[in-house]
C-alpha cells in the first residue's frame, strides 16, 4: 500500500491498495472493520461516495497478514540429519 496517510481514500482507491473490490470495502465498513464515511455529491443529486481512513485500512491489512501467515512446518524425517 502507498503512504497515503494524508487524506481518505474513496472504496475504489482502497479496493485497489488492498486487492479485492469496492462492494467487499463496503460490506467491510458495514460490519465495521474499516472506518469510513459517506460524502455527498452536491452537484449529483442521490450521488454519494465512500471515503475511508487510510489508517483503519492499514489496520485491516495487518489483521488479514495474521490470518493468512502460513503455519511453520518441521522438516521431514528425511532431512532431519
Amino acid at each position: 500500500m502507498r503512504a497515503r496517510n494524508d487524506r481518505w481514500l474513496t472504496a475504489q482507491e482502497t479496493a485497489a491498495d488492498m486487492n479485492t473490490t469496492s462492494s467487499e470495502i463496503c460490506r467491510l465498513i458495514s460490519i465495521g472493520r474499516l472506518s469510513g464515511t459517506k460524502q455527498k455529491d452536491f452537484r449529483r443529486t442521490g450521488k454519494a461516495q465512500w471515503l475511508v481512513d487510510p489508517k483503519s485500512i492499514a489496520k485491516e491489512l495487518r489483521r488479514n497478514a495474521k490470518r493468512w501467515r502460513p503455519a511453520r512446518r518441521s522438516k521431514p524425517a528425511a532431512l532431519r540429519g
